[in-house]
């Protein structure tokens, strides 16, 4: 089985743009919110505020699961993942959503070996997209709550600090040498 290797982190903090470099290398499974977003026609053309609520984050879920499943049969040493299946909880509490006990238990069985958090970026290159519509202060909001949700279901984050693209790549690729897969 490959490393599970969660690359997370608030709104604007560079996920994308290290999972790009990442990519050339190694497989990455997609943002789950925003394949919802482009492929579900109840959310299709809504950004994630507008699409909010337990359907909404239910989805997410569920494409979570099917990520995670995916990746374990991969012959790759590492499977990373932009996001994981604990940011939902971020995102949900934030929504005030209920109904959440099914999922938490769910979660028990989604161990990733690693969960990386980028450092948010200076407020000067925050940028919204169609997609992100959260200002600067709630993305950071945000990233404070994702922390806590992986730390709450007993994950140790490895932050990965502000660089750039290539550094911190290099800076992630670094830390996963050293790790062994525990399963």
């Amino acid at each position: 089985m490959p490393l599970q290797v969660v690359i997370t982190g608030g709104p604007g903090t560079g996920k994308t743009s290290v999972l790009k470099l990442l990519k050339k290398k190694f497989p990455v499974m997609k943002e789950s919110a925003r394949l919802v977003l482009a492929r579900n026609t109840l959310f299709k053309g809504k950004d994630a505020k507008q699409a909010g609520g337990n359907v909404f984050q239910e989805a997410i879920w569920d494409l979570e699961v099917k990520h995670f499943a995916q990746s374990l049969v991969r012959k790759e040493k590492v499977v990373f993942f932009d996001r994981g299946f604990f940011d939902g909880f971020a995102y949900a509490q934030l929504g005030h959503l209920n109904g959440l006990h099914d999922r938490a238990i769910q979660g028990k069985h989604i161990l990733y070996d690693a969960v990386f958090i980028m450092d948010p970026l200076p407020q000067k290159y925050y940028v919204n997209d169609p997609k992100r519509k959260e200002s600067y202060t709630e993305a950071n909001k945000i990233h404070a709550l994702i922390a806590a949700m992986y730390r709450k279901y007993g994950y140790k984050l490895m932050r990965v600090p502000f660089g750039t693209v290539p550094q911190r790549t290099q800076f992630i690729l670094k830390k996963i040498q050293n790790l062994k897969c525990p399963h």
